[in-house]
Order: C-alpha cells, then structure tokens, then sequence
C-alpha cells in the first residue's frame, strides 16, 4: 500500500492548476473529440503520471490486521458552503451529534466564505457550538468552487485535503493518525445512532463478497448508492485521461465496479487510507468532470480514487434512509402499522446510522423539505415547526406538495409502507428539529425567544382546509 510520502509536496500548486484548467474547458463550447487532444497537451503526461500512484506500487495483502494496540480515534468531517441554508444545518448536525453521544472529533468544514462571514461563523461556533463538546470544531477552507452550477460541490474532496494536511499534519504527521478513523457524512443528515469502525452488532445486508466488519487498512466501509458501474461506464473508455494508463481501473470488470465502489456518505477508512483517497480525489475531480460534466462528477472521482488504490469497500444500502419507496434500511419500520410509526420506539441495533432529510416527505399537507425550510430557524424571533399529530398516517392516507402539483395516493393496501414511511419521516424530523431549535433557543435567546410551534410549508388556508377536511382527495 502507498504510504503519504509518495504523494508529491507540489499537490498544492498542481490542484490550483487543475480548477482553473476545469474552470476553462467548461466554458468552452467544442466537442470531446476536438478537446481531448487539446486537454492533453495543457496537461501533460508527465505531469499527470508524477501525481498518481503507480499500480505497481499497490500492496494490500499485508494490511488486513490493525497494527496499533490502542483503539482508533475518530475524526468526522461534514462539508458546507458558507451559505445561511448550510448553517442552520450544520448547527442541527452538531446538536444531532450531541444527543446521539457521536464519538470523537466532529468538524464542519466550511468553505467560500469572505472574511467577515468566516468571522462570524467563527463566533458562533466558539460561542454557542463548542458549548455542546470541546471535541466540536470549525475549519475555513479556501474557496473551491470553480465555474458555476454543479461544481460548487468540489468543496468537499479540497476541503477535506485542506483538513488533512493543515489540521492533522499529514503527509508529514502521518503517522499520528494513519491507524485513526476517518468517516465522513454530509449537513443534512440526522444521526441516529453513533457511527464508529465496527460493524460486528449491527444488523445490514451487504453488497459483493467483500467480508470485514471493520475499518481497517486497505477495508473501508460506506453506504452503497444507486450509481452502481455508472462511475466507470460513463467514462466511455477513457478511463486513462483520468487515472493514467498505469492504474488497476482500466482492468477492473464492470461487475466489480458495481459491487465494490459506488459509495457515498457516510465514508469511513483509516486516516492513512483516506489521506491517499483525499489526495487523488482531488486530483481526478476536475479531469473526471471533462469528460462527466455533471454533479455526480463528484461522488464518482472518490470511486476512481478508491479503484486506482485498489481499496474495494465493503458497501451496504442499509446505513442509510433517505428516500420513501426507496431500497434502504428501512427494515426497522417491519411490521409498524399505520398511525403507530410516530409513537414507536426501535432496538439501537436496528436503526441506520443516519436519516438523509434530502428528499420530500409528506402525508396530507404535513410535509418537510429542507429547501423550503426558513433559514433562520434558529433565530431568536422565529417561529418552529407546527408538529404533526403523532397519529398523523391513520388520518391521511394521501399528500399534496405545497407546490399544488405533486400528490400521492397511498389509500391501497400495497401503498402503506410508503405510508408509514412518511409518517416516520415527517415525526422524525419535524420532532427532532423543534426539541434542537428549543434546547437551544432556551440556551442563548432567554424566556422572551419566540417558541411558539406554528410555521408549517403550505399556504395558511390550503393548510388550514387540510385539517378540516381529511377526506382523500383522489
């Protein structure tokens, strides 16, 4: 296995080059085939190659055993924008933390601000996060995103480098933290049970044939997502612009591909491993994007990274629920009826790690979206969210999305898991953030705060009309 010193001290200047050769070839209107040639000659092979890893020095077969004796830490990182729409949910993250007791160190990563944002978010964070656990932190990053639209998410991969090398010390203070954990999640996740490097108790189906439970050296672990081979395939072959022509991804069979490297929050790998991962994830995003000029450009360098390091990760569509109807680890609603998914209470063993409110959830007008969400929730002056009836799945058996267009009827039979499903999502979620928005506002804002429970997402008569009348309209 590669260890940090093979990554070249030059990596900063050459990622700096990268984003503004992405920045430009995005904005030239000409066609892959008259571009490849040009893209090759701004960058050269040279260049390309002096970065990468070469496949030859690829060991894994000695780093199946931990070879510390003291336990791993954790580092968990989480990447934001410097946006109001990111801060409410980066506080609610540090607060979900705190109530689910997450383990470790827990970083925001924070990137895009000017500085009298970054000195504002740096005065919040000292004086109403770090409150919470001194193990919560803050790192400003530079500004990474290049271009417009779906770049803005390159944040992540730079800013989790940025952290690694100027927080932790690596490449050169490897060694304090190569054995350490380093799992990362995204802002709008809802921890629901704490997230370490053993998977030995808790209750998933796995992908592939892969066989660890823990995080270890050359073993990372993550939740698989629905992008399956498309990392590799829609590359259309030409793999070797991005990861050379030296590199295990231009043999890796497309079955492979799919079983063992479309993962996605929440990562987890050995600092040492993730550091390496870091190190090309940032190099092969933007060469990634020429040829996939599209937001999951992204998630999909960090499977090319994974794969030109021969670092298979073991992967389960279980850690994770996001999506009503969607295959997820839905398991512990099993047998939950109708109107009983709000008041029940589940095994720690059976939850998902985390709940990704990133998707829309609803059952009559009750309904949750984080882009619709005001973002001044933790405002002093702000109302919270109206709760919904703790047996809100008996009373409605149908939706309608404040936009008046999207609407669901669940009243068949075969329709009420994603019944309950809603109803789990919309308690869940509304519950938690108010009990968080209260705790805190009764923390910093005093009696006089605004904790009166009636903003909802829907117009006030179309919202009120729905408790009126809770008859299905279909």
């Amino acid at each position: 296995m590669t260890t940090s010193s093979d990554v070249s001290s030059s990596g900063k200047a050459s990622r700096r080059f990268d984003l503004r050769g992405a920045f430009l070839v995005s904005m030239l209107g000409i066609t892959m085939t008259a571009l490849l040639p040009i893209l090759l000659f701004q960058v050269p092979a040279s260049d390309i190659e002096h970065h990468l890893i070469p496949a030859s020095k690829i060991k894994t077969s000695n780093l199946k055993v931990r070879t510390s004796k003291r336990k791993p830490r954790y580092f968990m990182v989480f990447s934001t924008s410097c946006s109001p729409f990111q801060n409410w949910q980066a506080i609610a993250f540090f607060h979900f933390a705190h109530m689910i007791k997450q383990p470790g160190n827990i970083t925001r990563l924070v990137s895009g601000c000017k500085q009298d944002e970054a000195d504002a978010l740096r005065k919040l964070h000292k004086e109403k996060i770090s409150l919470l656990s001194d193990r919560f932190h803050l790192h400003v990053t530079p500004d990474y995103k290049v271009g417009t639209g779906d770049q803005k998410y390159w944040n992540k991969p730079n800013g989790l480098l940025d952290y690694m090398e100027n927080v932790l010390g690596f490449p050169g203070n490897a060694a304090e933290y190569n054995e350490d954990i380093i799992i990362i999640v995204d802002p709008d996740m809802m921890l629901l049970r704490p997230i370490t490097h053993d998977f030995r108790n808790m209750h998933v189906s796995w992908e592939g044939e892969l066989t660890h439970t823990a995080v270890t050296h050359g073993h990372p672990i993550a939740q698989a997502y629905a992008y399956g081979a498309g990392w590799l395939t829609s590359l259309n072959g030409n793999h070797s612009f991005v990861v050379g022509k030296d590199s295990p991804v231009n043999k890796l069979s497309v079955e492979d591909a799919r079983k063992y490297y479309p993962a996605g929050p929440p990562y987890l790998a050995t600092g040492k491993d993730m550091y390496n991962i870091a190190v090309h994830w940032v190099k092969f995003l933007p060469r990634l994007h020429v040829l996939f000029p599209h937001m999951m450009a992204e998630m999909h360098a960090y499977s090319m990274s994974a794969a030109h390091l021969n670092l298979p990760h073991r992967l389960s569509k279980e850690f994770m629920v996001s999506e009503v109807g969607g295959k997820e680890g839905f398991h512990f609603l099993d047998g939950i009826s109708r109107g009983d998914a709000c008041n029940a209470s589940f095994p720690v063993k059976n939850l998902p790690l985390v709940l990704h409110y990133c998707q829309r959830y609803s059952l009559g007008r009750w309904f949750f979206n984080k882009y619709k969400l005001r973002e001044d929730i933790f405002d002093c002056n702000a109302p919270l969210l109206r709760d919904p009836p703790l047996d809100v799945g008996t009373i409605y058996d149908w939706n309608i999305f404040p936009n008046g267009v999207d609407m669901h009827d669940y009243k068949n039979p075969s329709k009420h898991y994603q019944l309950v499903q809603n109803e789990w999502f919309i308690c869940k979620i509304i519950y938690t953030l108010n009990e968080v928005v209260t705790g805190f506002k009764q923390k910093f804002c005093g009696s006089g705060a605004n904790f009166q429970r009636t903003w909802h997402f829907h117009s006030e008569e179309n919202f009120a009309e729905s408790l009126r009348n809770t008859t299905n309209p279909f």
